[in-house]
């Protein structure tokens, strides 16, 4: 192993895994792949360079994924171990393929192919059985939201395509200046340095100059800040609980409120879907409701449904004992108002809490999954979001991690959603990064829709989104709250509503043709040698 290459190997992951804090540390991701571009460009001409780029990129993927997430540590050891392997995995091989492609091609294929490769390997990973993508490039962003107003166009791929561009310019310039004999070419420094410039500078007007325009509601947002180790599945009565949720937003609902949020899986009851307005939790609020006829209430609950003889049974079902009588559990999101219950099943789900990837052929290995709060096993999901309907709000009931996915964001507002709530869980992780990364990455939803968001998160932290992504009143970490802003209803759609991640469509379909390429060129080589070879 060569120690400069295993130095510019390790300082690469540490400086991506960098960009993920505040500013001005962000914009490290600009030149974090630097180093690693470097040692392929040293070793791209070797015998052995395939091997050595699988050993040194995989050094800098898994550097850059333990010191970004080691957070998930804090809820099960083995949720690490596996974030780890399919982070240093994946990334290891779309950055191998690149390598393999550009060598094997007896045609010059250009360094900023990688591009391709990575935006085609994030796409991929947003729709993959395993759609672990917490570590998207564009992610990295998050903490400098007015320097990424043009997210509303591109979504998180954008940031991705502009921090390889000017990681692999910033290459190029260096060996350019290496095969040039120290000469600076300017036009390389232009593009290198101009096209971020301008992109931030750009972005920035447009976070200046946009206002808010549209019908405007009042919501409260609760925290009740449960334990969920110690209180949640435990110690506290599913009564206790929802009284705590009242007591809380009694202090800030007022005669013109029109939503309250409580966060996700707050009622603890078991509801069965098919008889849910006749048990204790609904009951209750649906009494609570009645000294506040205007307001609806959007909480998180564990719900279950039993299929009748001619529903189709998807692999998440489950059948009661000696009995072919099945039934699934959900992940859900209620609204309550005054005269209806409506319903969403949450559809993107945690790999290894929520569901085992492939339940067609690993269901044998259910038994093994994570614990957080009762929900063991693939629970069940819906083909296509619930738009919640209030007067005038249309609401995105996002749960959780679905607010990671923005393609599937962008889904609600296509059905209509002018305003956008999130509500999770995020106490499973202590008080480390894990909550505060997920936390920004709302802000980028915001941007991506141009749509408010109201945030409940059990234990912090709970908050108001604009439409340009600033967090403009939130409540501390681990501490019951309540708070309460006017949000606006938006109903203008964005292009990035429109067309979602199209920038990882291209790149994929652009992908397959420089692999297929490459194929054929390769068999066409090896005839051609083979050829000049016979005697």
């Amino acid at each position: 192993m060569n120690r400069n290459h295993l130095f510019l190997a390790l300082l690469s992951g540490v400086l991506i895994s960098l960009s993920w804090f505040n500013f001005p540390t962000a914009l490290l991701n600009l030149i974090a792949f630097v180093p690693l571009l470097v040692i392929e460009q040293k070793v791209k001409n070797n015998s052995d360079s395939l091997r050595s780029i699988i050993l040194y990129s995989s050094i800098t993927f898994f550097t850059w994924s333990l010191l970004t997430t080691w957070w998930i540590y804090n809820a099960a050891l083995i949720g690490l171990i596996a974030a780890l392997f399919v982070n240093t995995f994946t990334m290891t091989f779309t950055f191998s393929m690149y390598h393999w492609v550009r060598k094997k091609s007896m045609y010059k294929i250009s360094p900023y192919s990688l591009i391709l490769w990575w935006l085609a390997f994030e796409y991929f990973m947003l729709f993959a059985e395993i759609d672990y993508h917490w570590l998207h490039l564009g992610n990295s962003f998050a903490t400098v939201t007015p320097l990424i107003q043009w997210y509303e166009i591109t979504g998180i791929l954008g940031g991705t395509l502009l921090i390889l561009f000017t990681n692999i310019s910033v290459v190029q310039l260096y060996a350019n200046y290496r095969l040039n004999t120290k000469k600076i070419n300017l036009y390389q420094i232009l593009g290198t340095v101009l096209i971020p410039l301008l992109l931030f500078i750009f972005s920035y007007i447009t976070y200046v100059q946009h206002s808010e325009k549209g019908e405007t509601i009042e919501v409260v947002v609760v925290q009740p800040n449960i334990d969920p180790y110690n209180e949640k599945f435990n110690n506290l009565s599913d009564q206790e609980q929802l009284n705590r949720f009242f007591n809380l937003a009694k202090d800030k609902i007022t005669p013109n409120t029109d939503l309250i949020i409580g966060p996700e899986t707050a009622i603890t009851e078991y509801l069965w879907e098919n008889q849910i307005a006749e048990q204790m939790s609904p009951k209750a609020i649906k009494s609570f409701l009645k000294q506040y006829p205007k307001a609806a209430i959007l909480i998180g609950a564990s719900t279950r449904k039993i299929y009748g003889q001619n529903e189709t049974i998807p692999h998440s079902a489950r059948r009661f004992n000696d009995t072919a009588i099945y039934y699934d559990r959900f992940n859900t999101g209620l609204l309550f108002d005054s005269t209806d219950i409506q319903i969403h099943h949450k559809s993107k789900l945690v790999v290894g809490v929520e569901k085992m990837p492939y339940p067609q052929y690993m269901k044998f290995i259910e038994s093994i999954s994570l614990d957080l709060g009762g929900t063991i096993g693939s629970l069940g999901i819906q083909d296509s979001p619930t738009v919640f309907i209030h007067k005038n709000a249309k609401i995105a009931p996002v749960i959780c991690y679905e607010s990671v996915f923005g393609e599937y964001v962008s889904e609600y507002v296509k059905k209509g959603a002018n305003v956008i709530s999130i509500i999770t869980n995020d106490g499973w992780w202590g008080n480390t990064p894990g909550y505060k990364q997920h936390l920004n990455y709302a802000k980028l939803r915001a941007i991506e829709n141009r749509r408010s968001i109201a945030r409940s998160a059990n234990t912090g932290i709970s908050c108001f989104i604009n439409q340009r992504g600033d967090i403009f009143k939130d409540t501390k970490w681990w501490k019951p709250d309540v708070i309460r802003a006017t949000l606006t209803l938006n109903e203008h759609v964005t292009f990035y509503t429109k067309h979602g991640d199209f920038l990882g469509r291209i790149a994929c379909y652009f992908s397959v043709l420089i692999f297929i390429y490459s194929i054929v060129i390769g068999i066409t080589s090896r005839k051609q040698n083979k050829k000049k070879l016979a005697p």
